[in-house]
């Protein structure tokens, strides 16, 4: 395995998890005020490959550095290749993948036959829609940068750093006066920079209440130093004026933020006492918002803390689950309601049940625990097996459970499939199938497509020759400058819109990952049923045939869904302050949110999480200063490693390394002694210091101990039978117990 880290004193780690692991370390002065808060891969047209970062630091500098991912070689790049500052604390950066127009019209028109509304949460994207965006800039350039701070402020940048007008350069006349004193010239350049760039940029400030008010807000850099923030090899690498394409001010605060892997153009943003909204990049407008989650059952207002944010592809693309600062996930779908349609809060004991109310925990407060970080499956990698490009999947037999039954409705009803046959249907695609692969060529001709047409909406006949000309002209540009990015490298876009379950990995503030699984659809109604058994005490195997027919559970679905509700409703109590039951509206899919297993595998808070392109592998960072790799299927910690620093973020390379011949025999004779199936826990080993002068990063070896503890408790659990669940959850709890 690899992974990059970043830490809290600027610094990009690359850690080589082998059996004798190996961390290399840029060379760069480390200071608590260069702290990173994460960083993305940036390479290549549209971001694909794994060759470039760019990272985004507490002081508000983007920065993007070159590497060269040769594993016997590795070098992070010392010097940034492009560097931005934004106005303020800067927690998120994402460089938009170019795959939109290959799949938009699919999942259009697969909408356009379920649901009435679909323009609310698919707009038509026309050059009168698009005036406040950046969608023809997206059609246009092959790199676009998306930034957002803590304090409202996005910023969408041109970050092709191949562009002749990219940087913003001293003038001529400063440079030959002050060429002699490099610090004079490098503060004149700053300061010109301020004036020339960072003052003149335009936000808009989009009111949440009526988003068509928009107001112009300058001067968003009066009280940022840029001379005590910038550095010498920051000169003349500064972006450019023309290449800021635009400029927002949202709601703020923003603690948690993400885009769409799928739909690169939604932006979710939430924090504390922050609602969830979705704004969308290519109209310059909100999409959706969501409502506060109302009063609680003693009649006190519940706020939404938002601290993180993972769109729930695999089952809709429209659907988001958040995490918060009070120990809760919160499931939206905005297709349907602006209210959550699911909320779980987390606390440990059983459910509530014959009026024992026992929630007390001896090991943390409740109003203590945070939910840190969120993820799920990623849908976008390359394909390593060079195998020629296969045509798409049908959109159309990509559906959810509960889709096709009711035309006149816009319920989402299921095909008639058991849940057995598409448990196994679900796996199979998400195994050995892909939705579409394409490559560079096929962005570009599908954006070109869709940018001629864009053209035909609004110009005469000579304005719109001179738009494709000069479009084709720059594409022309393009494909020459990037002709080595291109090469022939081939994606894959995994299935999605097509299960109905899909598991999320959520991590909090005391070192501890917790697995989710969410459900929907047919086996939403499976495991209601079989609550509905248990509840009225009825045989399990006399009524099993009906489990099996999924037209019998299609025809009772409302009764079930109602049984439920008022199941829930029974299980709340005012001694927890409980929120009332949240449901979705009616005709819509219903959700569940089962908790599934917990890894105490950190000692500190985890600051992120970063699930493997294959979903096999789970690496996390904690303030302990080591860094996990959990291997989801076995439930084993097979790597932990002591990074030096305190870890901010972490980031998978999807290559996943070989061993040689030597580190091979190594492993067997260690699983010949019994060291095969236990954790790996590394430490320093300072003999293995490699000083090599010709090397730009230091090497550190790690020598490879066996971990006598793994903190993991591998009882099975029911996923069905929640009450058994709960209770083996006590027994885990105890177990750990014992072993602290």
């Amino acid at each position: 395995m690899q992974v990059l880290t970043s830490d809290k004193i600027g610094l990009v780690k690359y850690v080589q998890c082998k059996r004798k692991s190996s961390i290399y370390e840029q060379e760069m002065d480390p200071h608590l005020n260069k702290m990173i808060n994460g960083m993305t891969w940036s390479g290549g047209y549209g971001g694909y490959e794994e060759t470039e970062i760019t990272l985004w630091r507490k002081i508000g500098l983007v920065e993007s550095f070159e590497i060269n991912n040769n594993e016997d070689d590795f070098q992070i790049s010392n010097i940034p290749s492009l560097s931005f500052l934004t106005c303020s604390n800067c927690v998120y950066g994402k460089m938009l993948n170019h795959h939109h127009n290959i799949i938009y019209e699919d999942v259009l028109n697969k909408n356009k036959k379920i649901y009435k509304n679909y323009s609310n949460f698919l707009p038509i994207y026309t050059s009168d829609t698009t005036k406040n965006g950046i969608y023809k800039s997206y059609l246009q350039n092959s790199k676009i940068l998306v930034t957002v701070n803590n304090t409202g402020h996005v910023s969408l940048l041109n970050w092709d750093k191949t562009n002749d007008n990219c940087k913003y350069l001293l003038e001529s006349e400063d440079e030959t006066k002050y060429n002699n004193d490099i610090e004079k010239k490098c503060l004149v350049y700053f300061k010109n920079y301020k004036q020339d760039v960072l003052n003149n940029i335009e936000f808009k400030h989009i009111d949440d209440k009526n988003q068509n008010k928009i107001t112009i807000k300058n001067n968003e850099y009066q009280n940022v130093h840029i001379e005590n923030i910038c550095k010498t090899y920051h000169y003349n690498n500064m972006i450019s004026k023309d290449n800021i394409l635009q400029s927002y001010i949202l709601s703020s605060p923003i603690d948690a933020v993400t885009t769409n892997e799928i739909l690169t153009n939604r932006l979710a943003i939430g924090g504390y006492k922050n609602n969830l909204k979705i704004f969308d990049l290519f109209t310059g407008t909100y999409l959706w918002k969501a409502k506060p989650l109302g009063p609680t059952l003693l009649n006190i207002n519940c706020e939404s803390l938002i601290k993180s944010i993972s769109f729930l592809n695999k089952i809709n693309v429209n659907i988001v689950a958040c995490s918060t600062y009070d120990h809760k996930i919160i499931l939206y779908d905005i297709r349907c309601q602006n209210k959550p349609v699911y909320v779980y809060d987390h606390y440990k004991t059983k459910n509530v049940n014959q009026n024992k109310y026992n929630y007390f925990d001896h090991n943390y407060s409740e109003s203590d625990l945070i939910f840190t970080s969120i993820c799920s499956d990623s849908h976008i990698t390359i394909d390593h097996t060079n195998q020629p490009i296969v045509e798409s999947i049908d959109a159309s037999g990509l559906t959810n459970e509960l889709e096709n039954s009711n035309s006149n409705t816009k319920d989402i009803v299921p095909s008639s499939i058991s849940e057995k046959t598409q448990d196994n249907k679900n796996n199979t695609n998400c195994k050995n199938q892909v939705y579409k692969k394409f490559t560079i060529k096929d962005i570009k001709l599908a954006n070109s497509k869709a940018y001629d047409n864009m053209n035909h909406e609004k110009q005469n006949k000579e304005e719109e020759d001179t738009q494709i000309n000069s479009s084709d002209t720059k594409n022309e540009t393009e494909n020459s400058s990037n002709n080595n990015e291109e090469s022939c490298n081939t994606y894959i876009l995994k299935p999605f819109d097509e299960t109905d379950n899909q598991f999320i990995m959520v991590s909090d503030n005391y070192g501890n990952i917790y697995e989710f699984e969410i459900i929907t659809g047919l086996k939403l109604l499976n495991y209601i049923y079989i609550k509905k058994m248990a509840y009225e005490k009825q045989n399990y195997n006399d009524e099993r045939n009906k489990i099996n027919n999924d037209e019998y559970l299609i025809q009772n679905k409302d009764k079930l869904y109602e049984f439920y509700k008022e199941y829930q409703k029974n299980n709340k109590t005012h001694m927890r302050n409980d929120l009332p039951v949240m449901w979705a509206k009616n005709n819509f899919q219903q959700f569940l949110i089962n908790f599934i297993k917990k890894y105490r595998i950190h000692n500190g808070a985890i600051s992120s999480l970063s699930l493997h392109k294959d979903g096999k592998y789970l690496c996390s960072a904690s303030y302990e200063r080591f860094i996990n790799i959990l291997n989801l299927q076995n439930k084993k910690v097979i790597k932990r490693i002591h990074v030096g620093n305190i870890p901010t973020s972490c980031l998978f390379l999807s290559k996943i390394l070989t061993e040689n011949d030597n580190e091979t025999e190594d492993n067997k004779s260690d699983a010949k002694n019994g060291f095969g199936s236990s954790s790996n826990v590394t430490e320093w080993s300072d003999n293995d210091e490699d000083d090599n002068s010709e090397r730009k990063t230091k090497k550190r070896k790690i020598k490879d101990d066996e971990e006598d503890d793994d903190g993991e408790d591998d009882e099975d659990e029911d996923d069905d039978e929640e009450d058994e669940e709960d209770e083996e959850d006590e027994d885990e709890e105890d177990e750990d117990e014992e072993d602290e």
